[in-house]
């Protein structure tokens, strides 16, 4: 680590010191041992004297093992990092760390913990009582009867109109509830992302890794997601044809995605419902197994430009197979009913551009969030079933029967149909689909 750590014995006896402890212990940074190194190798730093070596390049080189020549204007991991870690504190003070005397935070646009005393309850009750009943004083230092008449009434006149002005913004507040958020607005896209997007829970936006499918072209051979989430894809090129392996790490090692999916992560933030201190937009090879446990994900791109969907497709059903080298490419229907096929292939060399997509809304792997997987065979496919989900029409009137009343959204998958015109995909078709309860 840069710098030279404090003294063990004043590091104990800091107070500082011992909330942060305190805080990396918590069930919140345990399982997030990152955000818990983070988090110490700041504090230690700080405490230490050593604030002016925290910055992006330094906490990525010491805490996430990255070269000392990375580019953090291409390998955003330290902000992404730090973002999850102002809420995880927020979240720590607001519920199990509420007694604290003691709040650490770190401001935006800095890596510096602030440490700051924060005041009791009773602390805060004290003061506001002693400034309510304080009042002016004569010259002789004693209050006057008519002064305090006078102070009286005025207060009383004032919890009057405080309580009728209360009374306006409740009734206020509930008219408007009512006016936007009642049955007409109860629709199937509504529920949809009030489920992604929740205030208790991360939400992360996931374009897919461009940058990958160059790489597997070059080397001739597919990467499974054990390699791709360690790294070691990156370590030991291995080619299956003639390859420059100079050529393959600078593409594995750039940060690619498409327009569709930087568009579809743009639009997905404006959504009405949305949360801008929940999101995260995350690049794939950024992801943890974790995150699928603890928080809700949008994934954009098929499992080529993304192997975590690995995690996930043993849930699907709408299985999409795009390995050319495992065979023909093709959307599996798991369990067809009525009228389905059990495969629907796809041909990119088709004559009339026919295009197939899915889209996913089911649960994480803990059962406490959502993920949304939008993906096709190609990035016009992708950019279709982007456009049926955000647009809301298509998809309300597809699920009509969930609108209009209080029930939550049930999981769901939808094979759709496009025609593919000059790299764009025409309005989908839904093909079929399937409601989980």
């Amino acid at each position: 680590m840069r710098g030279e750590n404090p003294p063990a014995m004043s590091l104990e006896s800091d107070p500082r010191w011992q909330l942060v402890l305190r805080i990396a212990a918590s069930p919140g940074f345990v399982n997030s041992p990152r955000l818990s190194t983070f988090l110490l190798y700041v504090s230690r730093q700080s405490l230490a004297g050593e604030s002016g070596t925290l910055n992006e390049r330094s906490i990525g080189e010491t805490v996430f093992e990255r070269s000392p020549d990375y580019d953090p204007r291409d390998d955003n991991i330290v902000r992404s990092h730090a973002s999850r870690l102002r809420l995880r504190l927020q979240d720590y003070f607001e519920g199990e760390g509420l007694s604290e005397e003691l709040r650490v935070n770190i401001p935006r646009g800095s890596y510096v913990p602030v440490f700051e005393p924060f005041p009791s309850e009773s602390d805060v009750t004290s003061a506001a009582i002693s400034r309510l009943v304080s009042g002016p004083l004569d010259k002789d230092g004693v209050e006057t009867t008519r002064s305090a008449g006078n102070r009286r009434k005025f207060s009383n006149l004032m919890i009057v109109c405080c309580v009728l002005l209360g009374v306006v913004v409740v009734t206020g507040a509930t008219l408007a509830y009512l006016h936007f958020h009642g049955p007409h607005q109860l629709t199937a896209t509504h529920k949809l992302w009030t489920q992604m997007f929740r205030n208790d829970q991360q939400t992360l936006i996931v374009p897919a890794d461009s940058s990958l499918v160059i790489a597997k072209l070059l080397i001739g051979h597919p990467i499974r997601l054990s390699e791709y989430a360690g790294g070691q894809y990156r370590e030991a090129i291995q080619c299956d044809k003639p390859c420059d392996p100079r050529m393959v790490q600078t593409f594995e090692s750039l940060r690619y995605t498409s327009m569709s999916d930087l568009e579809f992560a743009v639009k997905v933030t404006h959504i009405p419902e949305a949360i801008p201190d929940r999101i995260e937009i995350r690049y794939a090879r950024d992801l943890e197994l974790k995150d699928f446990k603890e928080s809700n994900l949008i994934l954009a791109g098929s499992q080529e430009a993304d192997p975590w969907l690995a995690v996930v497709s043993p849930q699907m059903n709408f299985v999409v197979h795009d390995d050319p080298t495992a065979g023909p490419l093709h959307v599996e229907n798991k369990q067809p009913k009525a009228g389905e096929k059990s495969n629907y292939p796809y041909d990119s060399h088709d004559a009339q551009h026919r295009g197939l997509a899915t889209i996913a809304f089911l649960p994480n792997l803990s059962g406490n969030g959502n993920i949304l997987i939008v993906q096709g065979f190609s990035l016009a496919g992708t950019q279709a079933a982007a456009e049926f989900i955000t647009n809301g029409q298509e998809f309300d009137t597809l699920f009509s029967q969930y609108s209009g009343n209080g029930s939550k959204l049930p999981h769901l998958e939808i094979l759709l149909s496009t025609v593919e015109i000059n790299g764009m995909a025409s309005r989908p078709v839904p093909v079929a689909w399937h409601v989980y309860p």
